[in-house]
C-alpha cells in the first residue's frame, strides 16, 4: 500500500515537473517570437502545485524571467514552503514511528479502582467498555 503510494506520488511529481519546465521553454519561446506570452500566474500555479524543481531548472537552464524579482521571490517562496512541509512530514512520520502500539483490549477491562469487570467476548474482535468508571458520575 505505502509503496504503491509513493510510486503515484514520484510519477505524478515527474510529471508536473516536466510539464512545467515545457511551460517555461514555451514561454522562452513566446517572448523571443513576441507572441502572446504564458501568465506568470499560471506559471506559479504549476511551480506550486509540484513543480518548483522543473520551475528553477527551466528558469536557471533556459535563463528565463531570472531577471524578474517579484516572480523569482515568488518562486523562492513556494519552494522553502514545499520543502518546509515535506521536512515537517517527515519528522512526524519519523515521530510516530517511535510511538510503541497500543496494548490491544482484552476480555477483562481493569477499571481505576483495579477491579476487573466481565465483557461479552467475541472470538476475534476486540472488547472495550464505554461505561465511565465506578464512582465517577456521567458527563
Amino acid at each position: 500500500m505505502i509503496f504503491s503510494v509513493f510510486i503515484i506520488a514520484i510519477a505524478y511529481l515527474g510529471f508536473i515537473n516536466l510539464k512545467t519546465y515545457r511551460a517555461f521553454a514555451a514561454d522562452k519561446r513566446f517572448a523571443i517570437n513576441k507572441e502572446q506570452r504564458t501568465p506568470e500566474a499560471t506559471l506559479l500555479h504549476l511551480a506550486r502545485i509540484g513543480g518548483w524543481g522543473g520551475a528553477k531548472l527551466a528558469q536557471k537552464r533556459l535563463r528565463h524571467k531570472s531577471y524578474k524579482q517579484p516572480f523569482g521571490h515568488q518562486l523562492n517562496v513556494i519552494g522553502a514552503l514545499q520543502a518546509a512541509s515535506v521536512t515537517t512530514f517527515v519528522l512526524v512520520l519519523g515521530l510516530l514511528s517511535l510511538v510503541p502500539p497500543a496494548a490491544p483490549v482484552t476480555k477483562h477491562a481493569v477499571l481505576e479502582t483495579g477491579a476487573a469487570q466481565e465483557l461479552p467476548h467475541v472470538a476475534g474482535q476486540l472488547v472495550m467498555s464505554l461505561r465511565p468508571p465506578a464512582g465517577r458520575p456521567a458527563r
